[in-house]
């Protein structure tokens, strides 16, 4: 034995003889962003004296894998833009044939059930074909699955989609159990009034089968806005394979079980549910298998939100968040009076991990903080309403010197009637230089850690300011990643709203390089040649 052996030998020799005292040997977590979101779940749950929505609403696991994570155009990122750089005419059809393809697919494997949910207006196009073709190929292969599809009703639909929107969505719960016949075909409406509780409809956009595989996104199905060339928005996405699917489910069983225990219309509820005929229960509330366990090598954390929907648990026994009124004056909207639920109610925090896990992201960050939404705020009459937690994370971070960018949609970024996609950069900007004088105590110092440490810009895919036909660019992804380590994908906006939302923290180096490669550092390239003056 050589003289390095005996040492390697009698160091593995002392290790094993610590262990076996019940001595501790310390090493580093391979995730420590999800290790501090998870911690700041279990705090929140337990200052709010609210029951645990832990396998319900959030859950961790290992084991997931990203479809070609590590390769030149991975499978696992879905976009709608691909047009990085050009300032020609430019099409994006390769990547938005791949999402159309994805959508399809994961309908067409499934094999117990099938999982899709947005909001309306309801889907069109090539998107909803998608979801027909992917039924008729499951059946096609033999496959008789439950095909749940939800969508949440928005104060809009009758406009978008007409007055006789249950009509439509009959129709179309029609053609996909045409499509598939032996298959479950169920299909809901789902919001709940304003009336004796808060106003809540759907806003997650996942498709899902089987608890084996989810793409949970930010996308809307709908292909005059996403799926052409003129001025697409931009939006993207994450594939995941493995437990963390599962996660996806359960959440969407969440709204199921409202929607079932709540059919019609009355003072709190409005749901439409359209239920095959043929097959089995007409309303399939619970459907989501055991996790599928996973081969990969990745840990995935699914955190969700329920809006008002409390599904039988108990939440805010105690009071624990108590801003200021001057705070919470500021942060809500006054007129019109929009109540802000994320600033000082317990119950609504302990039913909604997801406004926890987003603050406890950007509060996880050692050295960089990328924010990519379409609004960080939402406008109100005379002021705006925020998330005061999560904008004084990102004050805090600023002051300590963290690399912030905040890119936010191009103002006036129209793209159809009723869908305007744009952002406010400079309310972005002044709310967090505002924070941070209050946090620091002197608006010139605020000033110099914002000139050292902050971008806030309009999003921009090229050099121009506009698409080439005069559009400007639409952002509509919901993006939170810290130190180039991990990172937040889903359907929820960082400004104040009531509506149910899912997405995924991922922690893993392959997907962030394949993250920073395709979306992260273009976005911030061409957008930071916008930024608006880091002084106010």
């Amino acid at each position: 034995m050589t003289r390095i052996a005996r040492r390697i030998a009698l160091i593995s020799a002392a290790l094993g003889a610590l262990a076996a005292c019940g001595v501790g040997v310390a090493s580093a977590s391979p995730t420590p962003h999800i290790d501090h979101v998870v911690a700041s779940i279990r705090a929140m749950e337990q200052g709010t004296g609210s029951d645990t929505t832990e396998g319900v609403l959030w859950h961790v696991t290992d084991g997931n894998s990203l479809p070609g994570a590590g390769s030149s155009d991975p499978a696992w990122l879905v976009r709608t833009q691909n047009c990085w750089g050009r300032t020609d005419a430019c099409s994006s059809k390769a990547v938005q044939d791949h999402l159309v393809a994805t959508i399809r697919g994961i309908i067409a494997g499934a094999t117990t059930v099938a999982d899709v949910s947005s909001m309306t207006r309801l889907p069109t196009g090539a998107f909803r074909q998608a979801i027909i073709d992917g039924a008729r190929d499951g059946a096609a292969a033999g496959r008789s699955p439950t095909i749940r599809l939800l969508w949440g009703r928005t104060p809009a639909a009758p406009i978008t989609d007409g007055l006789d929107i249950d009509g439509i969505i009959r129709k179309l719960q029609r053609d996909i159990q045409a499509a598939a016949p032996t298959a479950r075909v169920v299909v809901a409406l789902q919001t709940n009034t304003p009336v004796l509780n808060g106003y809540s409809w759907n806003h997650s956009k996942i498709v899902a089968a089987d608890g084996r595989v989810a793409l949970a996104m930010g996308i809307n199905l709908w292909e005059t806005s996403y799926l052409q060339s003129k001025n697409p928005v931009t939006d993207f996405g994450t594939v995941v394979e493995g437990p963390a699917a599962a996660g996806a489910q359960r959440f969407l069983d969440v709204i199921w079980r409202s929607v079932c225990a709540h059919p019609g219309k009355s003072t709190k509820y409005w749901n439409t549910l359209v239920p095959t005929t043929a097959h089995g229960p007409t309303c399939p509330a619970t459907m989501t298998p055991a996790p599928v366990p996973g081969n990969g090598g990745v840990r995935v954390l699914a955190v969700g939100r329920a809006g008002y929907l409390a599904d039988g648990r108990t939440s805010g026994r105690t009071k624990w968040f108590r801003p200021s009124a001057a705070d919470r004056y500021d942060s809500g909207c006054i007129i019109p009076p929009l109540p802000n639920a994320l600033n000082g109610d317990a119950a609504w925090d302990g039913r909604n991990p997801s406004d926890t896990a987003l603050r406890a992201l950007v509060d996880s960050a050692k050295q960089r903080i990328v924010i990519g939404q379409q609004m960080f705020t939402f406008p109100c009459a005379t002021s705006v309403s925020y998330d005061l937690r999560l904008v004084d994370a990102v004050a805090r971070k600023v002051a300590s010197g963290v690399r912030t960018r905040v890119i936010v949609s191009s103002p006036g970024s129209d793209v159809a009637f009723l869908e305007d996609y744009g952002g406010d950069p400079k309310a972005a900007h002044d709310l967090i230089l505002r924070r941070l004088t209050k946090i620091i105590g002197s608006r010139a110092k605020a000033e110099e850690a914002a000139c050292r440490s902050l971008i806030v810009a309009p999003f921009r895919y090229s050099d121009a300011p506009t698409w080439p036909g005069g559009s400007p660019p639409a952002q509509h992804g919901k993006l939170i990643a810290v130190d180039n380590a991990a990172f937040y994908m889903g359907s929820q906006n960082a400004y104040p709203s009531q509506q149910p939302e899912f997405g995924y923290i991922v922690e893993d180096p392959v997907a962030m390089a394949d993250l920073r490669r395709t979306l992260l550092e273009p976005m911030l390239t061409y957008s930071r040649k916008a930024a608006l003056p880091c002084q106010g």
